[in-house]
C-alpha cells in the first residue's frame, strides 16, 4: 500500500488530500467526502481496509475542517457566498483527478452525514461518474426547517460577522441529536455506542468545534438545493445505491429517513437502491468493534457486488 498527501489549491485556499494505492493496480476507486465538524484522518482506518481489498481511497478535508482551513476559512466556516459551491468544486477537482489518473478504472462515491447531502447532490449533477453510491449516516432534512434556519441566520447577520460562532444554534445543533437517548454522559453520546470512540472525538481538536452563522447558512441552502435536484434525478436505471445507517441514529431520525431516501429513489424508477440498518449510532464507521467490521464488510460486499454486476 502506497499512501500520498497532496495539497491543491481551490478559490485560494489550500486542500488537504490522502490517498491510498494498493500494492497492485486497484480494481476500483473509492471518493470519500467526510461529515460536518471532523476531518480525513478519521477514516485512515476504513481507507486502509478498502486498500487492503484492492480498493484505491481518496480522502480530503472540506473547506473549513481538518488541515484546509485559512485565516479567511478558519475551522468551523464557509464564506457567506458560495461556501456550498466551494465544498462541491473541491470534490469536482478531486473527480477530475481520479478519472485522469485511472481512465478505465470504476469510482465509487461515498459520503458520510454532512458528505452523504453532498454526495447525493453532487451525483445528482454528474451521474455518469460513478459506478455507485454509497449514503453513511444520511438524513431528509425538512424543508420548513431548512427555511425558518436560514431565516434566522440572515437575521443575526445584520448584527454579526459571517464568521461569528452563535452559541443558541451550535447549543441547538450539538445536543438536540442526544435528548432522545438515554443515560448519556457527554453531548457527543449520539455519535456511538462505543465510549472510547466518543472519546476520542471530543479529545480531537479537528473534531466537534463551533459552527459559523457562514457554514449553518451553507448547509441549510445547500440542504434545499439537494432535496430540490432529487426531485428530478438522472443517473442510469442500473445505477446502484448502498444506504447504510445505524437503528439508533438520531440524525437519519432512527432509520425513518435512510427508508425515505430510498422510496424516494425507487419511486424514480432506481430499483438497484438497497438500505441497510445496523445495531449502532451516527457513525457506524466509528462503532463497537464487531460493528464497525460489520460495516466495513457491508460496504466492501456492495462495491463486490457491483464490480461482478450482481447489484
Amino acid at each position: 500500500m502506497n499512501v500520498k498527501y497532496k495539497i491543491f489549491n481551490q478559490q485560494g485556499l489550500d486542500i488537504h488530500q490522502t490517498i491510498y494505492i494498493p500494492a497492485d493496480s486497484p480494481k476500483a476507486v473509492v471518493q470519500i467526502n467526510h461529515g460536518v465538524a471532523e476531518h480525513s484522518e478519521r477514516y485512515v482506518d476504513f481507507a486502509t481496509f478498502l486498500c487492503n481489498k484492492g480498493f484505491a481511497v481518496y480522502l480530503h478535508d472540506h473547506p473549513g475542517h481538518g488541515k484546509s482551513i485559512s485565516d479567511r476559512i478558519p475551522a468551523g466556516h464557509l464564506p457567506w457566498l458560495g461556501g456550498w459551491d466551494l465544498m462541491l468544486d473541491v470534490i469536482h477537482t478531486i473527480n477530475k483527478s481520479i478519472r485522469k489518473k485511472h481512465p478505465k478504472i470504476p469510482v465509487f462515491l461515498m459520503g458520510h452525514s454532512m458528505g452523504s447531502l453532498l454526495s447525493r447532490y453532487y451525483n445528482a449533477t454528474f451521474p455518469m461518474y460513478f459506478k455507485g453510491l454509497v449514503l453513511s449516516g444520511t438524513t431528509e432534512p425538512d424543508v420548513a426547517t431548512l427555511k425558518g434556519l436560514i431565516s434566522f441566520i440572515r437575521i443575526n447577520r445584520i448584527l454579526r460577522k459571517q464568521t461569528y460562532f452563535h452559541k443558541l444554534i451550535n447549543s441547538i445543533f450539538y445536543k438536540n441529536y442526544n435528548r432522545p437517548l438515554k443515560n448519556t454522559s457527554t453531548d457527543f453520546d449520539w455519535l456511538s455506542s462505543n465510549p472510547d470512540e466518543v472519546d476520542k472525538y471530543i479529545r480531537d481538536p479537528l473534531c466537534g468545534f463551533q459552527l459559523s452563522l457562514g457554514l449553518f447558512k451553507n448547509l441549510a441552502q445547500g440542504s434545499l438545493q439537494m432535496l430540490k435536484t432529487e426531485k428530478h434525478l438522472r443517473f442510469r436505471k442500473n445505477f446502484s445505491t448502498l444506504i447504510i445507517s445505524g437503528k439508533d441514529d438520531p440524525v437519519g431520525n432512527f432509520g425513518k429517513d435512510p427508508m425515505q431516501v430510498e422510496k424516494k429513489y425507487i419511486k424514480q424508477g432506481y430499483y438497484r437502491t438497497k438500505r441497510i440498518l445496523l445495531e449502532g449510532r451516527h457513525e457506524l464507521l466509528k462503532e463497537t468493534p464487531e460493528i464497525r467490521l460489520r460495516a466495513y464488510q457491508t460496504i466492501e460486499n456492495f462495491f463486490e457486488d457491483k464490480l461482478m454486476g450482481n447489484f
